[in-house]
């Protein structure tokens, strides 16, 4: 507890030194002069200064008291806005609050300096990301993060596969695609995915790999890398996705790389104007090049363009990944 401070009020003080001034001035007047004239003067200058001197106090006393009011009416105000704000959020976040001032309180009284420092950082984190929520863009840590989370949320989808297919063969995606497939049986999920191939890659793995998201009832179209111009080959360099939420919102998802600490390349979901527009060019821009995976298959299976070449011992790979 702080110690009680034993100087003499500003307000006592103004009033001890302006009656002492008062007694100067009507010693120095009677002192000046003699006889009952200037002893009369010398008691209307005490007593002038007397009134000056409240006077002045009480000048003084309304500016700190206007001062003392306009401090309580803003920290009023303030509680005022904190107290509206907590009435105006639902019960959810009512719920959060009351928990994270009892871990607050709780920290606070640990009284460790180690745990009040990591708190401080842990704040403005969660105050960075929550502002950043707030403002219709969030960071993605992973491309894990998108997928069977987020995707009961949506109403439709427009996913643009550029790269890394080898997802899609080596069994990593069967919980999402497992997702996707319950998302659309119940009618809450319109997908649609573009997969840009290489012509390399077209095997009969991949080819069960279109099948099988056919299957799920993805309206799946495929792009031959090759076929694309240069002039649109900048449209190939990363996975994002066009997402509609079931609030209506619409957004991009521009997914992170799979590995696990994957900080340099993470992801990120934004409402922003120009990068939606931007994901719609790139969808418009490669549209021309899109073929149905039905209608692919098709001619696959008609010229038999698949690799026969494939060494049997990959094939052999892929296929036993896939049965997993």
């Amino acid at each position: 507890m702080a110690e009680r401070k034993t100087a003499v009020p500003w307000q006592r003080g103004r009033l001890v030194f302006g009656g002492l001034l008062s007694i100067v001035l009507g010693s120095v007047t009677l002192l000046a002069g003699a006889g009952g004239t200037n002893g009369r003067l010398a008691l209307i200058v005490t007593l002038a200064s007397v009134n000056l001197t409240l006077v002045i106090d009480a000048f003084f006393r309304r500016e700190e008291s206007i001062h003392q009011d306009r401090k309580s009416l803003e920290e009023i105000s303030a509680a005022l806005a904190i107290t509206k704000s907590l009435a105006d959020a639902p019960p959810a976040c009512h719920a959060f609050i009351r928990e994270i001032a009892e871990q607050w309180t709780l920290i606070d009284r640990r009284n460790s300096a180690i745990l009040l420092k990591l708190r401080e950082a842990r704040q403005r984190a969660f105050t960075e990301e929550m502002r950043d929520l707030a403002n219709g863009q969030s960071p993605l840590g992973r491309r894990q993060e998108f997928r069977p989370g987020i995707l009961p949320a949506l109403i439709e989808m427009t996913a643009l596969s550029a790269t890394g297919n080898d997802y899609w063969w080596t069994g990593r995606d069967t919980t999402y695609l497992a997702t996707e497939r319950a998302a659309i049986a119940r009618n809450d999920l319109a997908l649609n995915r573009i997969l840009v191939l290489s012509e390399t890659e077209v095997d009969a793995a991949m080819v069960d790999v279109l099948r099988e998201q056919l299957d799920a009832g993805i309206v799946l179209h495929v792009v031959i890398a090759e076929t694309v111009p240069p002039l649109h080959q900048k449209c190939l360099t990363s996975d994002r996705a066009l997402v509609t939420d079931k609030g209506g919102i619409v957004g991009v998802v521009i997914p992170g790389n799979d590995q696990e600490d994957a900080v340099a390349d993470a992801g990120h979901f934004t409402i922003n104007e120009d990068r939606i527009q931007n994901t719609r060019d790139i969808l418009d821009a490669l549209a021309p090049y899109q073929v149905p995976a039905t209608e692919f298959i098709e001619k696959v299976a008609a010229k038999e363009i698949v690799d026969d070449d494939t060494p049997p011992a990959i094939q052999e790979a892929r296929s036993s990944s896939r049965s997993r």
